[in-house]
């Protein structure tokens, strides 16, 4: 059985790119891109999961699909909205754990 991969920040350009390329590799059977927000670009075959990885959710959605990778690439380096320096702080680092 091959890999289920799941990918933080998948509406973003990078995340993006990073879910369609990954979806290529060999032994990578599905890819479960996750963002708060719905991307505006293609993201190939792979399942798209609206949730914010600073809730308990990112849990339950990692149990229920059998997630054996994770590629966290939604990070921030500035402010996007309210929160301020704790949001990016729980997105950049409590959203790694």
């Amino acid at each position: 059985m091959g890999k289920v991969v799941l990918v933080t920040g998948a509406a973003r350009q990078l995340g993006g790119r990073f879910v369609r390329r990954v979806q290529c590799e060999p032994g990578v059977d599905r890819v479960i891109a996750v963002d708060a927000v719905a991307p505006t670009h293609e993201l190939g075959d792979a399942e798209f999961v609206r949730a914010d990885i600073r809730q308990s959710a990112l849990a339950r959605i990692l149990a229920e699909h059998a997630v054996d990778t994770v590629v966290h690439l939604d990070v921030s380096g500035k402010a996007l909205g309210a929160g301020g320096r704790t949001a990016i702080k729980e997105t950049n680092v409590i959203g790694t754990m």
